[in-house]
């Protein structure tokens, strides 16, 4: 029997023997040689080997002959107006899974995570993703939601740099460098936490100069990522509203989106974009996902439908749109650099 997304349903026996097989621990070439991925890898292999991993599949538990103790099945049985319960367990159900899918495409990611808020997005990842003795590199002028989950994080140490300011970064990066033996040796991380557009001050992250400047210092190690909240630029900046990164082309470069929905796609909730193994890293270790109601089935048609209309005409409006000067001049500066000749008609560049 197939779902709405033309997947096929899984029975109570197929859920069960999904998570069963979820438990078994990766052999050793399917890991990740990055550093910043193979520790989170190890922070799951831990739960792996304790049979506590918790793996986010499709739970349709009320088409079997089960006893189900984690929901309230006595509402609308073909149309809920509430998922349920969490997403680990029976809050998940195929329609999110098709458009976290759908929406990762859409921005040149590898996986998606929807949460209720932008604020619970960021929480999320500033609370789980940072491992013991990585350092979390930050804009001055980052959201108070990156401060409350970098506060919650087992980040050995936060280090603030001025706002907007590459010199400042680059000033803390040598820094960084020459007091953390660990980070200069590959084996711990740096994350970088910056926004897209900053409403405080109505300007754009230099993003390309940064990256740039990690790259320059860090070359091929794999241990400084970036974190970046495109919640100003969602549905304004890039073809087809998809954002600073796409509109830059640093897809491959960036670790960690989240796109929230609150501002011009005029919804609400927010999603995580990055690969797998941060997937399952939420799934496993961020409260926020665990220990939370997950996003409504309308919610959700809500976003999907603000997607749809991106992947209009009127998409392609948005693309054509001019910012304000602040922005305009930022992201055109950053793409003459990169010999892009039209920067606001969905063309970008590629690493």
């Amino acid at each position: 029997m197939d779902g709405a997304d033309g997947h096929p349903m899984l029975s109570p026996t197929s859920t069960l023997a999904l998570r069963i097989k979820a438990q078994k621990t990766l052999q050793q070439s399917a890991r990740t040689p990055a550093t910043f991925y193979r520790n989170l890898e190890e922070a799951l292999e831990v739960r792996r080997a304790s049979s506590i991993f918790y793996a986010v599949v499709q739970n349709d538990w009320k088409t079997g002959d089960v006893v189900d103790f984690c929901s309230n099945d006595h509402g609308i049985q073909t149309l809920s107006t509430g998922s349920g319960g969490s997403r680990l367990m029976d809050g998940n159900y195929p329609y999110i899974e098709q458009v976290e899918r759908e929406i990762a495409a859409f921005h040149g990611a590898e996986a998606g995570l929807i949460l209720s808020s932008g604020f619970d997005a960021n929480l999320a990842v500033w609370s789980a993703i940072p491992r013991p003795g990585d350092v979390i590199l930050y804009d001055s002028l980052v959201h108070a939601s990156t401060h409350e989950g970098m506060e919650r994080s087992l980040a050995m140490q936060k280090i603030e740099f001025q706002h907007n300011n590459v010199n400042s970064f680059r000033s803390a990066l040598v820094l960084i460098l020459e007091s953390q033996p660990q980070i200069k040796q590959g084996r711990r991380s740096v994350l970088v936490a910056v926004e897209s557009v900053y409403s405080v001050d109505d300007d754009v992250c230099p993003l390309q100069d940064l990256v740039d400047v990690a790259e320059e210092m860090f070359h091929d190690r794999g241990n400084i990522q970036f974190v970046i909240d495109e919640a100003h630029s969602t549905g304004i900046i890039g073809p087809k509203g998809g954002g600073l990164v796409c509109q830059l082309g640093l897809e491959k470069d960036i670790a960690v989106r989240v796109h929230t929905y609150g501002k011009a796609m005029g919804s609400s909730g927010a999603i995580i974009l990055g690969n797998n193994t941060l997937r399952s890293v939420l799934a496993n270790l961020s409260r926020t996902t665990i220990f939370t109601t997950a996003p409504s089935f309308p919610s959700v048609t809500a976003i999907r439908a603000r997607y749809s209309l991106l992947n209009t005409s009127h998409g392609e409006k948005v693309s054509s749109l001019k910012p304000s000067h602040t922005h305009s001049a930022e992201i055109e500066r950053r793409h003459r650099r990169k010999n892009v000749s039209n920067t606001w008609h969905g063309t970008s560049s590629k690493k």
